[in-house]
């Protein structure tokens, strides 16, 4: 062999760029993958927001990371470059095949074909203590952060990309509650990290989409939790009206007990669903409990 070709054998692979929106058109073409709406595939392109991932995900070599929704492996790379264990896993198996090429040469990463509301980590070699980060699609994200962190081992610390309405609703402290909020907000705190403009992603969503940190929390066992949610369901349907009229549907109609539940909580009855913290969930949940096991 000459010294010429063992030197061009030598020479290090130059990593691919993949926030280069032509490469990762490129890398979509070669494994035909065109980006599916349905499924929510906006592939992130920004080094400035990977960077802001990485940051506020703070994992280290000791670490293992799971990645929710991989696309073609930008966050997957960027997540790697920490030191840490990454299992990656996306519905679509072209993202998949693009993934396990662009990230051939990290010895730390694994791609799965996967459908992440199943997964259980620990099944894949995952203790305790571990992390997890990802790029959701839209109209996933309440089913998906409730799995994740309504596992019996949750990550340590979650962060992600969503939709910045949803980033909104979910980390704000109160005025603006939604059912999701109330149920996310039961077993994790939430914060808004930054703001993310279409100009971010490839191809370009339709709306922002904002970084959210979240941060499993302790405060309701699990039969209060259940309360609570099984209580905000039917309130929330009546959310543009007062909390009479929401615990009244609650109730059965009976708005006589629906007032009598809010007054034992100590809660307005002209207030909206959206304004309740969540100690104030829990008392109204205790205080309908008490007035149906007083009828039994």
């Amino acid at each position: 062999m000459s010294g010429a070709a063992s030197q061009e054998r030598a020479r290090p692979r130059r990593p691919i760029d993949l926030t280069n929106p032509a490469t990762v058109r490129a890398v979509a073409r070669r494994v035909g993958l065109h980006p599916s709406k349905r499924l929510g595939q906006h592939f992130l392109v920004e080094a400035g927001v990977l960077r802001t991932i990485v940051a506020a995900l703070d994992a280290g070599p000791d670490d293992h990371v799971l990645e929710i929704g991989c696309g073609v492996g930008t966050l997957t790379a960027a997540l790697a470059e920490s030191g840490a264990s990454v299992l990656a896993v996306d519905v679509d198996e072209r993202c998949v095949t693009a993934a396990r090429i662009t990230q051939r040469h990290r010895g730390n990463v694994t791609v799965l074909h996967a459908d992440a509301l199943a997964i259980e980590p620990q099944s894949h070699g995952f203790g305790a203590d571990w992390l997890a980060a990802g790029n959701l699609p839209y109209q996933l994200t309440g089913p998906l952060l409730s799995h994740v962190f309504e596992l019996a081992q949750p990550p340590r610390r979650g962060v992600f990309l969503v939709q910045r309405e949803v980033a909104a609703r979910l980390s704000t402290v109160d005025d603006e509650w939604s059912l999701a909020t109330v149920a996310l907000r039961t077993i994790a705190d939430v914060e808004r990290i930054a703001d993310v403009p279409p100009a971010a992603f490839e191809p370009r969503p339709a709306v922002h989409s904002s970084v959210i940190r979240v941060v499993p929390r302790a405060g309701m066992t699990a039969a209060e939790r259940r309360a609570v949610i099984d209580l905000a369901k039917p309130v929330f349907q009546q959310r543009r009206k007062t909390l009479r009229h929401g615990l009244a549907n609650a109730l059965g109609g009976d708005t006589a007990r629906a007032h009598e539940a809010l007054v034992a909580a100590g809660v307005q009855p002209g207030r909206r669903p959206g304004t309740l913290g969540l100690d104030e969930w829990r008392r109204l949940a205790r205080a309908v409990e008490q007035l149906r096991q007083g009828d039994s």
